[in-house]
């Protein structure tokens, strides 16, 4: 405060001393207790989720007071500034956000309508042929003064809106950091949301990587902000609305349709890929269980049959005609259980000669 303004306020304290003094004793008592009421208007309190600055004579004092009584000199000496360090604020920003109306496809013409589809071909009184002047549909380009948007990394145009939230922890940075703090924290969100969005594709910022987006963003917000001492903390950006300009949702819901008509297509094949594998492993391994068994049985037979031919062998060694002859009986005694009728011919006499007459009814 200047010198000047000092020597005035003390004059005029002055003036009401004397004034008090040439009052009656009534007066008196009645105007210090407003004096002593102004005094104690100095005494102030601050909330549980405030903190607040003294702004005494004009200038802003570093001392930060945190919730109670705050004693000071009454106005105008003291001036209170109250920060809300406990609530979350919020910055809306719609700097991005999509416009016009959805376009189903901007090559297609806009039908006419039925009174337009009579005169449409017809002759005029001056021999003329009519012609109808077709609408353009609306909204079908954006006005890079106008629309808001920014890139992806694989060059589409994308567009939203989105929240930023912040709280106060450092009043006195805050105050005297500047006069338009929103604006500057704005400006800080979309330069770190454009760098973020800038090093994606389209696909992944708006399906997969989406969280990933926000929170890198307030990240990096959140270090500029303390880089600038602005006294403030970043929570969080919130991702109201992201999406492709409004004039080609139509096509990216075809993609987005073709992609889920694919993935049930791939998931469907899969499933039958396991049912169909799964059932034939089962099938190959009943063949195999199956084969294993027969091959055992093979070798179990030609084992025995092994076994007992070389045990032959070792009895022929020893006597070979008492063999020989064990093994024509066995072999006869086979031959003739399977005949119905049999002849036993001494084996001195000369072999019988065997004639055969057709039956009657042949011989005609």
């Amino acid at each position: 405060m200047k010198p000047r303004s000092i020597r005035q306020q003390g004059r005029a304290v002055e003036a009401l001393l004397i004034l008090l003094k040439h009052l009656t004793a009534h007066a008196r008592w009645l105007f210090a207790a407003l004096l002593l009421f102004y005094a104690l208007s100095g005494i102030r309190t601050v909330a549980s989720n405030e903190q607040a600055l003294l702004l005494r004579f004009g200038k802003i004092q570093p001392e930060i007071h945190g919730p109670g009584l705050l004693i000071g000199m009454p106005d105008p000496f003291d001036r209170l500034i109250r920060f809300e360090t406990g609530r979350e604020f919020s910055i809306p920003l719609n700097g991005w956000a999509t416009g016009g109306a959805k376009i189903d496809d901007p090559d297609k013409p806009i039908p006419l309508t039925d009174a337009e589809l009579i005169l449409e071909g017809t002759r005029g009184p001056d021999g003329n042929l009519i012609e109808i002047e077709k609408p353009k549909p609306t909204g079908t380009t954006l006005d890079p003064v106008l629309d808001g948007y920014t890139l992806t990394a694989d060059f589409n145009i994308i567009q939203g809106r989105f929240v930023l939230r912040y709280r106060i922890n450092d009043p006195f940075r805050y105050a005297t950091a500047g006069d338009d703090i929103q604006t500057l924290l704005s400006r800080l969100a979309y330069r770190t949301l454009s760098h973020q969005i800038g090093t994606r594709n389209i696909d992944t910022s708006l399906t997969a990587e989406r969280r990933e987006l926000a929170s890198l963003a307030a990240e990096s917000t959140r270090t500029l902000a303390a880089e600038l001492k602005l006294g403030i903390e970043i929570t969080a950006i919130d991702i109201i609305e992201l999406a492709p300009p409004s004039q080609v949702v139509a096509a990216f819901e075809d993609v987005a349709n073709a992609r889920q008509f694919a993935k049930t297509i791939y998931e469907n094949s899969r499933q039958y890929h396991d049912e169909t594998l799964e059932k034939h492993r089962g099938e190959a391994a009943s063949i195999v269980f199956r084969a294993e068994g027969h091959a055992s049985s093979l070798v179990g037979t030609a084992g025995g049959e092994t076994a007992a031919f070389n045990q032959m062998l070792a009895q022929h060694r020893r006597s070979p005609g008492l063999v020989s002859q064990r093994l024509l009986s066995e072999t006869l005694s086979t031959v003739l259980g399977g005949v119905q009728s049999r002849t036993l011919l001494p084996a001195n006499e000369a072999r019988p000669s065997l004639m055969i007459e057709p039956a009657p009814e042949f011989s005609r």
